[in-house]
């Protein structure tokens, strides 16, 4: 399992929104392959997001692009972003 994890920036007011709207297109979408998702609100700065994903893979999540259902997300999202998102895959290590 792979985490997917994306650093956004939306519009402060309308961050709520965004996350409520976002987490229900990708909830609906149940992409295959996808286990969970994470919205973190930044305390500190309003207007940044942190999404996380689990993947069984990266070829899992690489294989919805260019998908209309991707599209329609792209195109759902970027109307709340400020600035293109940055982030990647992620393998976990746990200390305890």
């Amino acid at each position: 399992m792979i985490q997917e994890i994306i650093v956004q920036h939306v519009q402060p007011e309308k961050r709520d929104e965004y996350i409520k709207v976002f987490g229900e297109f990708l909830v609906k979408a149940n992409y295959p392959g996808s286990h969970g998702i994470k919205f973190f609100a930044s305390i500190e700065d309003p207007s940044r997001v942190i999404l996380m994903i689990n993947w069984d893979s990266v070829g899992a999540h690489t294989q919805i692009r260019g998908t209309p259902t991707y599209n329609a997300m792209r195109e759902l999202t970027g109307k709340y972003q400020t600035a293109k998102s940055d982030g990647g895959h992620f393998l976990m290590h746990e200390i305890k």
